[in-house]
């Protein structure tokens, strides 16, 4: 097959959604076909042109096996709201323009941008007589209503009416869990049509590995520390400001540290309101290198999730997968009903506490520290889980029959 993968974000950019499109363009290449990944240039998550890159209209290149083409879009912080807007815009026109000149394609994949992207990615797909499939990571207008940034009136009426209409068009969706799936099928869609397809990681990438390693003693954190890890992007719909308040509740225990690796919109005004109250117990630091990874998740006793109340039932943040691929029990802050309690539940490998709630998951940081053969046990457990359903090889060939329209 002739495959096109439309995705807005990739590496060098840390997000999860364009590494594993990175991994998936080199698994369907090695199974023989001929791959193209059309994205933006790096940019995510501040908005600002990563150093040493100059955006072109298009820039073709080869990466390993895959073709690589980088499209024009206008760059401009995520803070503004219409600017992030005229970003999806340009990238959605941008996309379909050059995946016009991009020569013959038998299937289209969209992970494009909210609001338009799915919508120039179908376009595109039918002038090439292509057949389209639309990957739900996260589900909108939903998500934007659950980070409090659109409310249920006109405009976010129209937008779910306009991306109900783009998944009837869809020869095929696939999306992450059987939550989001029932959400979808919510909607009038036929869930014939719905394929879960979870994230994945490389178990080979992250492993479980020893805590006191050399990232670790280069951040200068003490072997005895007790390490809650927080590793990913720190947006809106993370909900990760209940982080500052369970580090105020957990003053009395300076063998515990919250650590948060990550960048995102709302981090800036986490670390001044922690800057704020004098808190020595909560340490944020940016995205770390990929060589270093699995150092980082090994340094962890526990990994935290935190989302909004309404987010969990339409987003599954990846941060999950590399806590267990790493051999790490989870924390969750989510909502009892979601897609990620359910995962912890199913594998035995966390705690599920009721989301912005720092009390409890404060109670829960604790339980850990304080029982830590309890702790070791459901990181085993983690690692198991992630290796017997979220493997990579399986995701693929998911994938690959949902782009040839086989079951």
């Amino acid at each position: 097959m002739r495959i096109a993968i439309i995705v807005y974000v990739f590496p060098p950019e840390h997000a999860p959604a364009g590494v594993m499109v990175h991994e998936l363009a080199e698994d369907l290449a090695a199974r023989g076909h001929q791959v193209t990944v059309q994205t933006g240039w790096p940019n995510h998550p501040g908005g600002k042109l990563f150093p040493g890159w100059r955006v072109k209209w298009r820039c073709l290149s080869r990466d390993g096996r895959y073709r690589l083409m980088r499209v024009w879009h206008s760059i401009t912080p995520k803070s503004s709201t219409l600017g992030r807007l005229w970003g999806y815009l340009t990238f959605a026109v941008s996309s379909l323009v050059n995946g016009l000149a991009a020569g013959p394609v038998d299937a289209v994949l969209s992970l494009s941008t909210p609001v338009f992207g799915g919508w120039s990615a179908w376009v595109l797909a039918r002038l090439k007589g292509a057949r389209f499939v639309y990957d739900v990571f996260d589900l909108h207008p939903e998500g934007a209503r659950s980070a409090g940034l659109l409310g249920e009136g006109l405009a976010y009426r129209l937008w779910r009416w306009g991306d109900t209409a783009l998944m009837r068009r869809a020869d095929a969706i696939a999306t992450l869990g059987p939550g989001i799936k029932r959400l979808i099928e919510a909607r009038g869609i036929d869930g014939a049509k719905v394929t879960v397809v979870p994230f994945w990681l490389d178990t080979d990438r992250i492993r479980p590995s020893d805590r006191a390693n050399a990232w670790r003693r280069a951040q200068g954190i003490p072997a005895e520390t007790f390490v809650a890890l927080y590793a990913g992007t720190i947006g809106y719909i993370s909900g990760a400001q209940v982080l500052v308040e369970t580090a105020e509740r957990l003053r009395d225990r300076p063998d515990i540290l919250l650590l948060v690796v990550g960048e995102g919109v709302a981090k800036d005004e986490l670390e001044a309101e922690a800057r704020r109250r004098g808190l020595g117990n909560i340490r944020f630091l940016p995205f770390q290198p990929e060589e270093v990874l699995s150092q980082v998740q090994a340094t962890a006793d526990v990994g935290l999730v935190t989302l909004l109340p309404e987010a969990g039932k339409s987003s599954i943040p990846s941060k999950v997968l590399g806590y267990m691929a790493a051999g790490r029990p989870v924390v969750a802050s989510v909502a009892e009903d979601s897609d990620t309690a359910e995962m912890i539940r199913a594998g035995g490998c966390g705690w599920v506490v009721p989301p912005q709630d720092g009390a409890v998951l404060t109670d829960a940081i604790r339980e850990a520290a304080d029982h830590p053969d309890q702790t070791r046990r459901r990181g085993e457990r983690a690692r198991q889980h992630m290796l017997a359903h979220f493997a990579r090889t399986r995701a693929v060939a998911s994938y690959e029959c949902l782009l040839a329209g086989a079951r």
